[in-house]
């Protein structure tokens, strides 16, 4: 009895989903000299069949001329974003990846940041999780994986990589060349992407060339991704503080701060609420209304089970709590 063959959307989707392992896995090999093409080849093709998976699972045709051919991986996301599929930060993403791709494909890559490919790969990744999961929901098994790559080190962001690139785009025929590919990602209309010689006219001239950029929007308005491998010695947690800087610096650092809990947190909430002689619901309530919690100066949160934690306070915290106790009797 003959088998009875998988509908095209869903063939699509199983080898979008291999191409995708394929491109993590290419770029965390050893000792690859063609890292970054291989990745970014692999990587366009995963979201390429996505989309055209997407589309024929939404009955739109992806066909084009009288051959058979179907419409290109830029064309096929650039219709996921019109049909309101994926959302313009995605589709920029994703662009950028396909505009890289056509380069390795058909010459070659310009020198490209670490951090670069960094961004584009983890947030490809993330992006292609999340419309499989939203589109084909009871296929999205697998995809939850934990993938650890190693680095050593002292990393940025694709943003200040970027940035740095635009200010070596006068002097720098590859700063200048890998600038164009990614703009040209961002920029594609859905027909035809930005020439060269469009992309230098953007900013001819011009004493500053970001500010001209579409790339200038993308890197204010998009998450950034920054790898920091930390190392915790024993007794130590190692806390990543996000911190929120100027409205016009695009490159925030991630700062890395080694606590020692008990040295720096070591009163419980009970030894706060006996050693000032109130109840442990006055010390909650005087923690939130000072803000308190969540502040690593003051307060540090410490998991101890799958749903338990326990909260420890700092010498600060002590002193603040006292002051505002004291203030309050006064009163």
């Amino acid at each position: 009895m003959a088998t009875r063959q998988p509908r095209e959307y869903l063939i699509l989707l199983n080898k979008a989903k291999a191409a995708a392992e394929t491109a993590i896995d290419a770029f965390n090999r050893v000792n690859h000299p063609y890292r970054n093409e291989t990745t970014l080849l692999t990587l366009a093709n995963a979201w390429e069949l996505l989309a055209k998976s997407m589309l024929v699972h939404a009955r739109q045709s992806i066909i084009k001329g009288h051959h058979g051919e179907t419409i290109s991986g830029e064309k096929a996301v650039y219709r996921l974003h019109y049909r309101k599929q994926i959302s313009k930060h995605e589709q920029d993403t994703i662009q950028q990846i396909i505009s890289l791709r056509n380069a390795a494909a058909h010459h070659y890559l310009p020198e490209m940041p670490d951090e670069i490919i960094h961004h584009l790969l983890y947030f490809g990744c993330k992006f292609f999780r999340a419309a499989i999961k939203k589109t084909f929901p009871s296929h999205g098994k697998g995809l939850d994986r934990n993938y650890l790559s190693l680095a050593f080190c002292d990393l940025t962001t694709y943003a200040d990589k970027v940035q740095k690139s635009v200010s070596r785009v006068k002097k720098s025929s590859s700063a200048k060349r890998l600038i164009w590919l990614l703009e040209r990602g961002i920029g594609f209309d859905g027909s035809s992407y930005q020439t060269e010689k469009q992309f230098e006219a953007s900013f001819k001239g011009k004493k500053k060339i970001m500010p001209h950029l579409a790339l200038n929007n993308f890197v204010k308005e998009n998450e950034m991704v920054r790898i920091v491998p930390v190392e915790a010695p024993r007794n130590y947690t190692a806390d990543i503080t996000l911190r929120k800087g100027k409205a016009q610096d695009s490159t925030l650092p991630v700062v890395v701060r080694k606590t020692d809990l008990n040295k720096d947190y070591p009163y419980l909430t009970k030894e706060i609420a006996t050693y000032l002689k109130v109840s442990l619901h006055q010390i909650t309530a005087m923690v939130k209304n000072l803000n308190l919690k969540g502040n690593p100066q003051y307060h540090q949160e410490v998991r101890t089970s799958k749903s338990g934690s326990v909260h420890r306070y700092s010498q600060a915290a002590k002193v603040r709590l006292t002051d505002e106790l004291n203030s309050t009797s006064v009163a």
